[in-house]
């Protein structure tokens, strides 16, 4: 049951829909806990102190909330969902039978069907002369469409440098349509996120000349599909040259502003989790800018908001713990995996769609959160498992 459950979220990750195999993962680990007294054991050290901390000051943030149920059930479902998350990736990575391998695999293949998805009904929109159309998936928009996207870009890069060469023959397709998939959601923020995040996983590779040559050709290929979309389409390369211009960008500017007021006005439990947009519209706002906004559009101003300047100080605390350990297994590994080098490209691109876009308060976005923070801080002991297995009874 816990396998199927952990191959249906591989499925629905690559789709943009994690919420089901969460609630199944969530009951076997419930019924874990009741029936079995080792599994309540803290696996993830002062890190899960840190997690249960902010978790209390995520609830206590419904005391100054317009709708304090909506701030307690955020703190609750992000806590429920890190925890089932967390404890998926645990299992995946201390399992000896290769099973985060075929979990790639089917993450890949099923994020491809969704590209598919993408770029086909773009295909179509653009044949019957729309002018402006953003793909998106199935069950998510198409910002949190491109997140999906940028991940399994990154995510198939650092399988490529792994596998054999009929698994390389067969991903280097996969990339190349992932790409126009990204490209198709015209979602700024995850275009953003994918070059961050190629440059970290092209920077913290192995050093041999063989991947030299790698990196080349992969960024020679990514650099051709892009510029052929921009070629094809003129109004989606139009959308993404407005990332470089702050006066078209003017809105995310007022966001974040109102939530450093917000910040300002109250530092100590923030306006309570999930409730930016009942605070917001109490602000006055320039001429043309909305006055409802669901979200800060940056994770860190997101946490100082609602949260407080304590929420935003725990949080910051875990990214970096989250970060200094995949540094170490980095180091450890050297070039004898490619797993923490992909790790902290995946967890890089993610962090960096949280300055803009998402946010974390979504059961579909969490997991791709957690499970690179996870492996992360994992990674060490993955490395001593895989130097020192377990002999076999």
């Amino acid at each position: 049951m816990e396998r199927a459950a952990l191959y249906a979220g591989a499925v629905g990750l690559g789709l943009g829909h994690a919420v089901i195999p969460q609630v199944i993962l969530l009951a076997i680990g419930i019924h874990r806990v009741i029936v079995d007294p080792r599994s309540r054991k803290a696996r993830f050290g002062s890190i899960t102190t840190i997690f249960q901390v902010l978790t209390v000051w995520m609830m206590l943030s419904a005391i100054p909330a317009i709708r304090p149920f909506s701030a307690l059930g955020g703190a609750v479902g992000m806590a429920l969902s890190g925890w089932v998350t967390l404890g998926a990736v645990y299992g995946i990575m201390m399992d000896e039978e290769n099973l985060g391998t075929n979990l790639i695999r089917v993450f890949l293949g099923s994020s491809c069907v969704g590209a598919i998805h993408a770029v086909t009904n773009y295909i179509l929109a653009w044949s019957k002369g729309w002018g402006y159309y953003r793909a998106a998936l199935p069950f998510i928009g198409c910002n949190a469409a491109g997140t999906v996207f940028c991940v399994a870009i990154l995510t198939a890069l650092g399988y490529f440098r792994s596998a054999e060469r009929r698994g390389k023959l067969m991903v280097i397709p996969a990339i190349l349509l992932l790409t126009a998939a990204l490209m198709a959601t015209q979602s700024r923020g995850a275009f953003v996120a994918f070059i961050v995040g190629f440059v970290v996983f092209l920077l913290l590779g192995t050093g041999s000349r063989h991947s030299l040559v790698l990196k080349i050709v992969a960024l020679a290929s990514l650099a051709l599909v892009v510029a052929f979309v921009f070629k094809i389409s003129p109004s989606v390369a139009t959308r993404y040259a407005r990332i470089l211009n702050p006066m078209a960008n003017k809105d995310r500017l007022e966001i974040w502003r109102t939530a450093l007021l917000m910040i300002k006005d109250h530092p100590v439990l923030g306006v309570g989790l999930n409730n930016f947009v009942n605070f917001y519209p109490l602000y006055e706002h320039p001429e043309g800018f909305g006055t409802s906004m669901y979200m800060a559009h940056n994770v860190f101003l997101e946490f100082g908001a609602t949260t407080g300047i304590p929420g935003l100080i725990l949080f910051v605390v875990i990214v970096v713990l989250g970060v200094s350990g995949g540094i170490r297994g980095l180091v450890r590994a050297g070039s004898s995996s490619s797993l923490p080098a992909t790790a902290l490209a995946v967890f890089a691109a993610i962090l960096t769609h949280l300055q803009v876009d998402i946010t974390l308060n979504s059961g579909d976005m969490l997991p791709f959160f957690f499970i690179p923070y996870g492996v992360l801080i994992l990674l060490e002991q993955w490395l001593e498992l895989r130097n020192h297995p377990h002999p076999s009874p």
